[in-house]
């Protein structure tokens, strides 16, 4: 059973790749799969990016600067870190007591219900 539906997927990919106008209906009915695994993913990511601006906080007593988020992100992670699943790059916001780093979600906009957002407080 598995494998036939292993073996499913794979022939649905392939034909995604050798009928171009099958590449949208493919996307359209595999999305609602993927979606709640590239939300945890993002989850996932922003989590690992706060315990590094945090770590960086305990160090230099300090939050990174927000105007060089991307620069930090850089210098810690890997280029793709510094973006979300979908694409948009994670924004920072600091405070004198916390910070938060947010994702835009699946539709990209800023300020819609399907954005994702971690808020800690400074660490010292």
């Amino acid at each position: 059973m598995v494998t036939r539906l292993v073996l499913l997927i794979i022939l649905g990919f392939v034909a995604a790749l050798y009928f171009p106008e099958s590449r949208k209906m493919m996307y359209d009915n595999a999305m609602p799969v993927l979606q709640p695994m590239l939300i945890w993913n993002a989850e996932r990511e922003m989590e690992e990016l706060s315990r590094s601006v945090r770590r960086e906080a305990r160090d230099t007593y300090q939050l990174p600067q927000a105007r060089g988020w991307a620069a930090f992100v850089v210098a810690n992670f890997s280029a793709d870190a510094a973006t979300d699943p979908w694409g948009e790059a994670y924004t920072y916001r600091a405070w004198a007591d916390s910070f938060a780093i947010r994702s835009h979600g699946p539709d990209g906009r800023i300020g819609s219900v399907d954005d994702l957002r971690i808020s800690k407080i400074r660490p010292f």
